[in-house]
């Protein structure tokens, strides 16, 4: 999903150093309509350089004879790995020692992916709301966005087991190779993933060697990646539902404009195409999802136009998603009066 599936923003780790100052925000980030403008800018930038790249009359076909049916099983996967990724975040909170109840962090979690999915902006916007509610309970509020960046980094770390996995059978098995994906392409996605994997590990052997103050931004960082290496592992059977019903959605989405879908490919090239779309750099990922899934079918040498019909509709059965969570503002207020 990355994940959304991913799990995985570049704004999580902000949630363990606290705040920034005033003086260290950009212009754009002073400026929530400045920022929203300029994302759907690159989104619609993006989006026009895809069409103008692959056959446009050709995606235009694929999309409006779209298989309705796989639509409604990409939404419903998606909502599926929405309910899972709560339940993780119910975990991770009671294991940092907070107040939590599935009654209270379940709707939270369905109306952060809402304010994520609906409302223009960065993932920061409903994983900010989900720390709030944490901390309305009478936590801290430093440790509520721990939790929610916790939640964040341990399904990503689990969507990068997996997707190494993958990358690992696409590279040793000959029955389940992608003829057109070079060799160089396989053994960097290995080794780039690996290195990721072992941050956390990395994180936690090097904080315990350096002595640094508690509440400096290094020492932090290092206990939130510590931390990481612990949930990881305590949550990543529930991660890995996460990610692999997150993955089945874009199947699924692709499978609604062609039936030759790589799974295994599709499987491997997840992580860096969840983590593309999750950069607040667009509006609700429209334009880099789909310009990391076509890089990725040329990379195999399959039609881009596929990967962008596909990409798209995945993207609009998370729209939806963020739409079927949104009545639950609605019970919040009324139960509010």
């Amino acid at each position: 999903m990355f994940l959304g599936p991913l799990g995985g923003e570049t704004s999580e780790a902000s949630f363990s150093g606290g705040a920034h100052s005033p003086d260290a925000t950009t212009p754009v980030s002073r400026h929530p309509v400045l920022r929203l403008a300029v994302r759907l800018l690159v989104s619609f930038v993006l989006l026009g350089l895809i069409a103008w790249a692959v056959d446009g009359a050709a995606l235009l076909r694929r999309l409006a004879s779209a298989d309705f049916y796989w639509f409604a099983l990409a939404v419903g996967l998606g909502i599926l790995a929405n309910i899972v990724s709560a339940w993780r975040w119910l975990i991770i909170a009671r294991h940092l020692g907070l107040v939590a109840s599935a009654g209270t962090l379940l709707p939270a979690y369905g109306r952060g992916v809402a304010l994520n999915t609906v409302l223009p902006g960065a993932t920061l916007g409903g994983d900010a709301y989900r720390a709030v509610i944490l901390q309305k309970l009478g936590n801290p509020l430093l440790k509520s966005a721990a939790s929610v960046a916790l939640d964040r980094l341990s399904g990503l770390w689990a969507l990068c087991v997996i997707a190494w996995l993958a990358w690992l059978a696409l590279a040793v098995v000959p029955i389940v190779s992608q003829p057109g994906l070079a060799p160089a392409t396989l053994y960097a996605h290995l080794a780039g993933i690996a290195l990721a994997l072992g941050i956390p590990f990395a994180a936690r052997a090097l904080g315990a060697r350096l002595n640094l103050a508690p509440q400096r931004l290094p020492a932090r960082l290092l206990r939130l990646l510590s931390e990481t290496a612990r949930l990881a592992q305590l949550t990543f059977v529930s991660s890995a539902i996460v990610q692999i019903a997150t993955i089945a959605a874009l199947w699924a989405a692709l499978h609604a404009v062609t039936p030759d879908v790589p799974v295994l490919y599709l499987t491997a090239i997840a992580a860096p195409v969840f983590i593309v779309t999750a950069l607040p750099v667009s509006v609700g990922g429209y334009g880099t999802r789909e310009a990391a899934m076509a890089t990725y079918w040329l990379l195999a040498g399959l039609p881009a136009d596929i990967a962008v019909a596909g990409a798209l509709l995945h993207g609009l059965a998370v729209t939806l998603q963020g739409a079927l969570w949104a009545p639950l503002f609605l019970i919040d207020r009324r139960n509010t009066r």
